[in-house]
């Protein structure tokens, strides 16, 4: 039941406490690597090593935290590291914030590139255009949200933030990483992400048009680049069902319709994953 308490009260204090999404700047993460950066110049080790390390040395020092505080300490002081951890890397609500400035930028008239707050979680690549922020609005949730929630449950808080800590080298412009290192990092997130993207996807079919979503699966193409096979796949049949949504808004901006519907068919897969959880915790998958 540690599981579903931390996701509950995570997402209750994400929902409800809204200055909370203020405070998840990822600059303690930036300052940090480069403090750890630092430390190894003198090893003269690769740089995909260095930004490899980084993840892992987190992951490790809060397991053996976690695992002191449990055994030697209280529970209670494991759960609220846990909680924290949690609270830090998952971005629901942050994410609804993000689209609701995105909504009133494209009301407004305003020029997406005065401004840097659709940069890391709206991440559209090179060409952060408004065409392309909305087309990536799927699959930045699953960065925000759905694989956060995997690798919790897959390897606990820790876990969660070595997750996020990778996803910032690739997706944040304050940390430069080279190319190399970034294909690196690019593979190993899209392994992580390989099954919560399909079960996203599942999750979107049941909640919309599953056929039309499922016929949009079947067509696409299979890559030999796993990280664009997720993201194609992702945003494709999260919009599957768009189209026929929008005939029957035909007055309604095309852009605004769609950020509309993706945050509709976001929210509700987000419930299809806590009953898919709280099913798994009641028949003693997690604990």
């Amino acid at each position: 039941m540690v599981t579903a308490f931390l996701i509950f009260f995570a997402l209750v204090l994400e929902y409800v406490y809204d200055p909370i999404s203020n405070m998840k700047d990822t600059a303690v993460i930036d300052t940090s690597f480069l403090k750890f950066k630092n430390y190894l110049k003198d090893y003269e080790l690769e740089k995909s090593y260095v930004y490899l390390s980084f993840p892992i040395v987190v992951f490790l020092i809060f397991s053996v935290l976690d695992y002191l505080l449990y055994n030697l300490i209280h529970p209670l002081f494991s759960f609220l590291l846990g909680l924290a951890l949690l609270v830090y890397c998952l971005k629901p609500n942050e994410f609804n914030l993000k689209l609701e400035h995105l909504k009133f930028a494209i009301e407004s008239k305003v020029d997406l590139d005065s401004s840097n707050r659709f940069k890391y979680i709206l991440h559209a690549g090179k060409n952060d255009q408004l065409d392309s922020i909305i087309n990536n609005i799927f699959y930045n949730s699953m960065r925000n949200i759905f694989s956060v929630i995997f690798t919790f449950l897959l390897l606990g808080p820790a876990g969660a933030l070595a997750y996020i800590i990778i996803d910032n080298f690739i997706y944040s412009e304050h940390i430069k990483v080279d190319q190399k290192s970034k294909k690196v990092l690019r593979l190993l997130t899209s392994i992580i992400e390989y099954i919560p993207v399909r079960v996203s996807a599942f999750t979107f079919a049941v909640v919309a048009n599953f056929e039309q979503c499922l016929s949009q699966w079947k067509v696409t193409k299979n890559e030999k680049d796993i990280h664009n096979m997720n993201i194609n796949l992702i945003n494709s049949v999260g919009f599957a069902s768009f189209e026929k949504i929008k005939d029957g808004n035909v007055n309604e901006d095309i852009n605004l319709g769609k950020i509309i519907y993706a945050q509709s068919m976001i929210s509700r897969s987000l419930l299809a994953w806590l009953c898919i959880i709280g099913f798994l915790i009641i028949t003693g998958v997690f604990v």
